[in-house]
């Protein structure tokens, strides 16, 4: 998503693929996906890319849904804002695992 994009996507409520928003492959190669510019979008569900790395880049503003992220590496940069607890919303919380990093 890029620039002045608007976009509102949720998750499937039920069935095998419940509360996941994007999917990639565990055993697919490296890649990355990008969330940039002043993207004002509502995106609710899990974002699950366990072998790219997800950059949230710029003013992203995904405020009003909420999104649980699994990746490889996720970046942060500017003014982006999500909304990670989705308890609210039916889902369970997704533990870390491991350390997390901040490089400024």
């Amino acid at each position: 998503m890029n620039g002045n994009a608007k976009v509102t996507l949720s998750a499937p409520t039920s069935g095998a693929y419940s509360g996941v928003l994007f999917y990639g492959d565990r055993t697919g190669t490296a890649a990355q996906s990008t969330f940039n510019g002043t993207a004002d979008s509502l995106l609710t569900g899990a974002i699950y890319f366990p072998r790219q790395q997800v950059n949230y880049l710029g003013n992203f503003s995904g405020n009003g849904g909420c999104t649980q992220v699994v990746a490889d590496t996720i970046q942060w940069s500017g003014s982006t804002t999500i909304k990670q607890d989705c308890t609210s919303l039916g889902m369970k919380n997704i533990p870390a695992t491991q350390s997390v990093q901040l490089v400024e």
